[in-house]
């Protein structure tokens, strides 16, 4: 794994973990916790069906 891809691995898992928290303390719905995934999915230049991704 090259190192820009383990920074953006790195920076996509800590955003969801943060959203995870979000919608366990009911802060955000499950609609907006997977519309958050999709979004820094993209961001982050992961792909949709990627192994690493949180909510596929």
């Amino acid at each position: 794994m090259n190192k820009d891809l383990f920074r953006s691995l790195l920076a996509y898992k800590s955003i969801m973990v943060q959203a995870k928290v979000l919608l366990q303390r009911g802060i955000i719905t499950k609609r907006e916790y997977t519309h958050f995934d999709t979004m820094f999915t993209k961001k982050y230049g992961l792909s949709l069906d990627s192994i690493f991704r949180e909510n596929r």
